[in-house]
């Protein structure tokens, strides 16, 4: 059994990483993000942003809360469904 809290709170803590780790990628390298954009959504990412507003201090805000809960959320219902999985393999065991 996976306990549930600290679970969530490890993937949400990797979101914000990642998405931390995003942002300087915009910032350090933007065409290498447009590029990388560009191969995983299937469209022409140049037109999205206009160059130098990939990120301000409200966006990136916003973004890094959002990523955290949703990566805790997701982690949550992950290890929650993953023990109700678990117990009822054992029962039928």
């Amino acid at each position: 059994m996976l306990r549930v809290l600290p679970f969530a709170n490890a993937l949400g803590v990797l979101g914000g990483a990642c998405y931390v780790l995003g942002a300087l990628l915009v910032l350090l390298a933007p065409s290498l993000y447009l590029a990388l954009l560009q191969a995983w959504v299937f469209l022409d990412a140049t037109l999205l942003a206009p160059a130098g507003t990939l990120v301000t201090l409200p966006n990136f805000i916003v973004g890094l809360v959002t990523v955290v809960l949703g990566s805790w959320l997701f982690g949550l219902a992950l290890a929650a469904l993953y023990n109700a999985l678990s117990a009822a393999q054992q029962v039928r065991a």
